[in-house]
């Protein structure tokens, strides 16, 4: 089975826009494009998209505004342009987008005489205004982040109105929780430092968090960016040394490869990713949609929760997967017996990443197993000579061959009643 069709533009800011574009008489269409969109519609923050009837287009940003929504630019000057052409398929109501050679498309969700609601090519809703003193429309998906304020404190929004806040000063975050007001645009964090923190958010985008606070004034948040993660992706990753996909990225070439079914057949697509720990997969040069959201990446644990879009278009969480980077050469040694006593081993459910825990108690002969909370107690016996761990409770019996065991690593095999192989890893984390 095929993991993905998952995929995104490295461009996240490029273009947070876009829309329709067409003709210049109100009631008719030139072609296929909507009239409703030959216009300049405003974003936020002095910055404007104007869509021509024949074809082209202009993005303008004014009052010295520093990163440009359109495209990945530093700019002092109070004014700058950047031109573009469009075309517009009507039975999809897809939107492509030239520009600087780079290709681009969106789609249009609503259209007014006064408001365009588009999505891009990650699944982000974004609004755009003909009239630039309309009040701001804040999409409260786009809070769901990571943030860091000018004073270097760092917040994370969860979606279930949980989160986290570090102090700049502080060697650790704190729990928080939180509440938003749409009507009032108004964000309640609760555990601030002990207080209760009030903001109202005057903008929201993808980078950037306006927000004024209890005393009236003004802060700006952006998205906190940890570059590190991605050269922790590169390698192969998997389940006792079995490999499950590997990313590579040779001379900026980034490979992303599946090894499907039991036979291990090797599937590559290319891949980027983004700056919000997300990956982007494009199949026959092709991004559908969707995305991989990675959770964790160490030296040892990946984890990721996968995003596709529904029948109705919309971002859905459709699994998560936890698995093991795999040691390159991946040599199966069995070392003594001691090292399996000591610390804690983790493992991880494969089908939705959930933690197994277990310690070996080499005084009491037991082992105490840890699996969807609820903690279990076996027996075990193990042969130094023939690697075989077994397991007993209840009168219930199961045996394990131990492939690998190192320092921090554990290879367990077994074959179930039907004589199929059953494999696990666990490693000290």
């Amino acid at each position: 089975m095929r993991v993905l069709k998952l995929t995104s533009t490295l461009m996240l800011l490029m273009f947070i826009l876009i829309g329709v574009s067409s003709c210049s008489n109100e009631d008719e269409n030139i072609g296929n494009i909507p009239s409703q969109l030959i216009k300049t519609w405003y974003m936020g923050e002095g910055t404007y998209i104007t869509f021509n009837a024949d074809g082209t287009g202009v993005y303008t940003e004014t009052d010295d505004v520093y990163a440009a929504k359109l495209i990945h630019k530093a700019s002092s000057r109070a004014t700058e342009t950047y031109p573009f052409t469009y075309s517009y398929e009507e039975s999809t109501q897809t939107l492509t987008i030239h520009f600087d050679g780079e290709t681009m498309r969106w789609t249009i969700v609503t259209l007014s005489d006064d408001t365009l609601k588009i999505k891009d090519e990650e699944g982000e809703l974004i609004t755009l205004r003909k009239d630039a003193t309309s009040a701001p429309v804040i999409d409260i998906n786009l809070l769901y982040n990571t943030w860091i304020s000018e004073t270097e404190d760092i917040y994370t929004f969860n979606r279930d109105g949980n989160g986290s806040y570090k102090a700049k000063e502080a060697t650790s975050a704190n729990d928080i929780t939180y509440e938003y007001d749409e009507a009032n645009t108004l964000l309640t964090l609760h555990h601030i430092d002990g207080k209760v923190v009030r903001w109202t958010i005057l903008s929201l985008t993808n980078d950037t968090l306006k927000v004024k606070d209890n005393d009236g004034q003004e802060l700006t948040l952006t998205a906190y960016v940890n570059t590190a993660w991605m050269e922790l992706l590169y390698g192969k990753w998997g389940v006792a040394g079995r490999p499950i996909l590997k990313l590579t990225n040779e001379d900026g070439n980034k490979l992303f490869t599946m090894y499907e079914g039991e036979e291990r057949i090797p599937y590559t697509v290319p891949f980027k990713y983004d700056e919000y720990n997300r990956i982007y997969f494009f199949e026959d040069g092709t991004w559908e949609g969707g995305y991989w959201q990675v959770t964790k990446v160490t030296q040892d644990v990946l984890s990721i929760e996968e995003f596709s879009l529904d029948e109705e278009n919309n971002l859905t969480k459709v699994g998560a997967m936890t698995l093991f980077r795999i040691p390159e050469p991946d040599e199966l040694v069995v070392g003594d017996e001691s090292l399996l006593y000591g610390d804690e081993w983790t493992s991880y459910n494969i089908e939705d990443g959930s933690p197994i825990t277990c310690q070996f108690r080499q005084n009491f002969n037991d082992i105490i197993w840890t699996e969807d909370g609820i903690r279990m107690t076996f027996n075990y016996t193990y042969n130094n000579n023939s690697h075989k761990l077994t397991l007993t409770a209840n009168g219930a019996m199961e045996t394990f061959t131990i492939t690998k065991l190192t320092d921090h690593i554990i290879y367990l095999e077994s074959i179930d009643e039907d004589g199929d192989l059953f494999y696990m890893e666990f490693r000290r984390l």
